[in-house]
């Protein structure tokens, strides 16, 4: 993957290849990309099962889907953006030395991971909206979208976890490893609550 190019840009075996060879993708943007890749399992049942009616609701359900594909989508690059940035600073900082620009980037890589679980708990919430508008032969997609978008923030999540050491900053830790906890409590519970529903 060249600097500038996007992740979606590359085929499903140009993605892999560069998984298991390079330091990058690593896993949040694999993490991002699952999570784009099970809403849109969703939004497949979503749009399949438009009414005729024109719905707005339906249609305000598929927009939303929309720019949360979008949005993941830009995260598994940022993902990428934030390790190289974290990188290059950590080599002009020096080996156990500190400088602004290495704790930007530490702060960058904490950061983007909690960005990325954010939208995939809002896309969890949006899944658990679209199965009832969702055909009852298509919601094993939308089931199986929900368990990637779950993945795919439990996968995030590990990237905070190994992180969140690296900030100076105790009290900044403590947040994060709260919303942390939070964006994993509000996962599980949609995902339960989609299963509940599905039955």
């Amino acid at each position: 993957m060249s600097m500038n190019e996007s992740l979606a840009a590359m085929t499903l075996g140009e993605f892999r290849d560069d998984i298991e060879s390079r330091a990058m993708p690593g896993c949040g943007a694999v993490a991002a990309n699952a999570a784009a890749n099970g809403l849109s399992l969703v939004l497949k049942g979503l749009r399949l099962s438009k009414p005729r009616d024109g719905s707005q609701t339906h249609a305000n359900l598929i927009e939303r889907a929309d720019v949360l594909i979008d949005e993941l989508g830009g995260y598994a690059d940022e993902d990428v953006a934030a390790f190289r940035a974290y990188l290059a600073a950590r080599k002009q900082a020096g080996e156990g030395e500190h400088s602004e620009a290495l704790d930007d980037a530490v702060e960058r890589i904490n950061q983007v991971p909690l960005a990325t679980a954010r939208a995939c708990r809002r896309a969890l919430e949006l899944t658990l909206e679209a199965n009832g508008h969702t055909r009852a032969a298509l919601q094993s997609d939308t089931r199986a979208g929900a368990q990637l978008l779950h993945a795919g923030l439990c996968m995030v999540l590990l990237n905070v976890d190994a992180n969140i050491d690296g900030l100076d900053d105790e009290t900044e830790q403590a947040q994060l490893r709260e919303e942390r906890r939070e964006l994993q409590r509000r996962a599980d519970a949609l995902l339960e609550g989609l299963a509940s529903a599905s039955n």
